[in-house]
């Protein structure tokens, strides 16, 4: 049986931690402060024991208007809903509220409980039930059995634990096979433990000894221990109520809102796109216009932020639109969450959504494949969603890397890419797939920034590969960028050479001047021997500027014409083969001998000697030993 956490939902004072403790045995309220007040402020949990055998988790929640909050955060997780009414008060403003909730939510699976049946008579539970089932229609609950109870007797507990067992057998299991996922709604340290947080695993198995990020910071931790209902357990599985306790980490290092995940599954952004509901503000006609400022709950965090709606300006209550949340803190959301919008000041929950896009760009108009991309994503169609990704974003990716931003697993998406016709670029052992339209713009775009570099400096012959990305696609991975300037080179309108790319065509009279330098700089060195002069000299003796000159000198060191020691000296190859001779000859007859000798031997000044004594050591003929140096054993 898949494991289910259960949440309570109701009224303040309907009874729910009251019930929770006569079904559990264990009284959620744990704070001073709730059990001098009578009410509940923080989160409670407890562990049920259905008829059937099956075990749930429990989260007890607050039913007052200002801890709505808390509320949102204990039932992000749930997977059925215990919604809480007194039979003596009826349906309340937060009853409302936190059933709308709910329904935001996504959730399917539920029992009302009219609780304090024992204070009213038969004939008014009938009518305060009728009443509620009359609430719950064409809601995501409107098959919720209602079933009378109090927890001060006793009566209709039996009936409810029934009840609960009926619709637990028919809730969807959570997805244990994803990576794992648990956003944190208790943290705190434990004597001899060090930091615990609590959580319902949303995805994926969290076990023993398991590397950890903790998100948004992308803290890196391990857990040490693992326990369910308060039991340890070597691994627990998605829809366990667990605790965490997780070594190497600060407990003031983790607060409620954040998310342990595996490492490097999850992205942080402070924007996604979304099918969003818009409820409408109690007893108001009231509009939703966009760009409000609001407040964003998802998972156990909230955020401020504004709702921009796409394709329209303003939604009527009971509207949906797509739109994008523009957020002034991180999340880390994940396709096919839920989230809920609460109004800025006063608060009240106005409406939420699904979410569907996580890394989409900025914009309030859709282009036509971002458009197909959110439809196919509300709409499930994730082959279609993979291929469209592509073309929204117009840049190339890796099947993991898709997969990974659309939160789904790679096998689907690996074979969508497989399956759609798409250009492939190799890169290491990884392949990169991209539409033939966006392969064709980013040549088009190498191209065109290469005539235009040529253009606005026409004795240029090229220029780095870096800052040529920059002028493409800033967004592009330098080892991605290499494997498209192979395919521009491929189609003959870009040469890469020494790090630099030209376009052929456009640098023919820069070419034509590096040529004709390196001759004349190849003649001087050869003259100059082993008594080179600078670079400066070099480029005003050759009457070019000094960047021609390097350029010239590296077309030579490239074809072997010249040897570079530094920046500034510069040997004709021919110059250095002597150098090799003449020092090889002499530490033959000599044996080891100083720098200085050896400098009197070639006939050069300390301020060359120096350097070709460290380029003979570097290239194997020569060892030092002190102020000796020698010939090196073959």
């Amino acid at each position: 049986m898949p494991s289910l956490v259960l949440g309570t939902a109701g009224h303040i004072d309907h009874g729910k931690s009251s019930l929770v403790k006569a079904l559990t045995g264990t009284d959620p309220d744990r704070l001073a402060e709730e059990k001098a007040r009578g009410i509940t402020i923080e989160l409670g949990f407890a562990r049920l024991e259905l008829p059937s055998g099956r075990s749930m988790g429990v989260v007890d929640v607050p039913g007052h208007e200002r801890f709505v909050r808390q509320m949102v955060a204990g039932a992000t997780g749930i997977d059925v809903v215990l919604l809480v009414i007194a039979a003596d008060d009826g349906i309340m403003p937060q009853t409302r509220e936190h059933l709308a909730i709910i329904e935001l939510l996504g959730v399917t699976k539920g029992v009302v409980a009219l609780t304090k049946s024992d204070l009213v008579d038969e004939e008014w539970v009938s009518l305060v039930a009728e009443e509620v089932r009359q609430l719950l229609a064409d809601t995501t609950i409107e098959s919720a059995e209602v079933v009378p109870v109090s927890a001060r007797t006793g009566v209709g507990l039996p009936e409810l634990l029934a009840a609960l067992d009926r619709v637990a057998d028919t809730a969807p299991a959570r997805q244990a096979s994803m990576t794992l996922r648990l956003p944190v709604d208790r943290v705190f340290s434990m004597a001899g433990s060090g930091t615990v947080v609590t959580g319902t695993l949303w995805a994926g198995t969290a076990a023993r000894d398991a590397q950890v990020e903790i998100y948004p910071g992308r803290t890196p931790g391990r857990l040490r221990s693992v326990q369910v209902h308060s039991e340890i357990v070597e691994k627990a599985s998605a829809g366990q109520r667990v605790a965490l306790n997780i070594a190497g980490v600060d407990v003031d290092d983790i607060s409620r809102g954040d998310v342990i995940a595996a490492p490097g599954s999850l992205q942080v952004t402070d924007r996604f796109d979304a099918r969003f509901t818009y409820l409408g503000f109690p007893g108001s006609e009231r509009p939703f216009e966009s760009g409000v400022r609001v407040h964003v709950h998802h998972g156990t965090r909230e955020v401020l932020g504004r709702v921009l709606l796409i394709d329209t300006d303003a939604l009527q209550p009971g509207d949906t639109a797509f739109a994008q949340l523009r957020l002034e803190e991180p999340l880390m959301p994940h396709y096919t969450d839920r989230f809920i919008v609460r109004s800025y000041s006063p608060v009240y929950t106005i409406g939420g959504g699904v979410i569907l896009d996580v890394g989409p760009p900025r914009r309030t108009t859709l282009k036509a494949h971002e458009r197909e991309l959110l439809v196919a994503l509300e709409s499930g169609d994730i082959p279609a969603a993979a291929t469209e990704l592509l073309f929204a974003r117009a840049l190339p990716m890796t099947s993991a890397e898709a997969a990974a931003e659309l939160g789904v697993e790679r096998a689907l998406v690996a074979d969508a890419f497989n399956r759609a016709g798409l250009e492939r670029l190799k890169v290491g052992a990884d392949t990169w797939f991209t539409s033939r339209e966006t392969l064709a713009g980013l040549l088009a775009a190498v191209e065109q920034q290469l005539l235009d570099f040529h253009a606005a400096d026409p004795r240029a012959t090229g220029i780095a590969t870096g800052a040529l990305r920059d002028r493409v696609d800033s967004r592009l991975p330098a080892k991605v960028f290499d494997a498209v300037l192979e395919r521009a080179a491929e189609s003959g309108f870009a040469q890469v050479q020494a790090g630099q790319v030209r376009h052929p065509a456009a640098a023919v009279s820069a070419l034509a001047d590096i040529e004709a330098t390196a001759s004349a700089i190849e003649a001087m060195l050869t003259s100059q021997g082993l008594a080179p002069v600078t670079l400066a000299e070099l480029a005003s003796a050759a009457g070019v500027e000094v960047k021609v000159a390097q350029a010239a000198l590296r077309e030579l060191a490239e074809k072997g014409r010249i040897v570079r020691l530094g920046n500034e000296l510069h040997f004709a190859s021919a110059s250095i083969d002597e150098a090799r001779k003449r020092l090889t000859d002499f530490l033959t007859a000599h044996g080891p001998a100083t720098a200085s000798d050896i400098r009197t031997a070639l006939g050069v000044s300390r301020k060359y000697a120096i350097p070709l004594l460290e380029y003979f050591d570097a290239n194997g003929l020569t060892r030092r030993d002190g102020d000796l140096r020698e010939l090196r054993k073959r």
